[in-house]
Formats: structure tokens, sequence, C-alpha cells
């Protein structure tokens, strides 16, 4: 008999001061087709989007400060960043990233997933806001009913309600 060894499972610690180079490496790769679209050096683009990453994350630190911000592991590696709050009203998903090399794999679906239950069990919606020119997030957000609710000249506020009533047929 064959047995197979286990699969490596996600996990979620907390985010450490020594993450910033992982972090900051993250959201540069969240950024990387600006680069493209812009007659900057790489030496300036890159200090542009140091400075970009530095105010995101005071922001949200100064903005959420009950959220949970968390490095997302497969096995020992480090492949993304999840900070999410849960409020009374809701359950904000303020960042979900992945790795370029972890995306498509099922692994941020499976997150999403996972918080949308969470969410259901609570009664309250999911919400979140998303970039116009991701969309390949867009797709699956819209994929697991998320719907728009807002929208800015560069994003999009979604939102999914968990079903509490009996279903019309």
């Amino acid at each position: 008999m064959l047995i197979q060894p286990p699969k490596e499972q996600v996990s979620f610690r907390l985010i450490r001061d020594e993450d910033g180079p992982f972090l900051l490496e993250l959201y540069a790769s969240t950024r990387e087709w600006e680069f493209a679209n812009l007659a900057w050096d790489r030496p300036a683009f890159d200090d542009f989007v140091k400075r970009q990453f530095e105010a995101q994350s005071a922001s949200y630190e100064m903005t959420y400060l009950g959220a949970s911000f968390r490095i997302i592991q497969l096995g020992e590696t480090d492949i993304g960043r999840l900070i999410a709050d849960r409020q009374d009203d809701c359950l904000r998903i303020i960042d979900l990233t992945l790795a370029p090399a972890w995306q498509g794999r099922g692994i941020g679906t499976d997150i999403l997933r996972a918080l949308m239950n969470e969410a259901h069990g609570g009664k309250v919606p999911v919400r979140l806001c998303a970039e116009k020119t991701n969309g390949r997030a867009l797709h699956i957000y819209q994929k697991h009913g998320f719907t728009v609710t807002s929208e800015s000249p560069g994003h999009f506020d979604l939102e999914w309600r968990p079903h509490t009533g009996p279903r019309e047929i």
C-alpha cells in the first residue's frame, strides 16, 4: 500500500517586523503592470512602489484598528497577506494578496470561501474594495456572488450577502 505524504496546509500567522521585505516584494508584484505603462527607470519605479507600500501600510494600521494582519503560508513558505476586519455589521476584506507564483491554484478562492462561510455563520455580509483593472479578482468575486455597491474612478466596492431566509423557488 502506497501512503501519500500529507499535503501542505495553508495557515496564517501574525505579521512581524521582519516580514517587511516579503510584504514589500508582495506589494511590488501587484504593481508590476504599472511599470509597463510608465516611462520611469527601474530604480525610480522601485522607490515609488516602496513609498506607496509604506503609505498603504500606515493607512491600514490607522484606519482598521481591530483588523487581523496575517501572513498566508503554505507549509513553511510565506505566500501572501490577508488583512480582515471583523466588524459588527460585516466582515471586511482589506487585503487578500497571493504572490504571483501561488496564484491560479485555488488557494485564494479557498480563503475567500472560508471568509464567506465565517460571515454566513455570523449572518453578516462580506465587503471589499477591488481595483477596476484587476479583472482576474473581479471575475472571482462576481463568480462567488459579490455585487458592486459603489465605485470610484479606480475601484469598485463589492459586497456578498449570506442567504439568511428561505429561498424562493
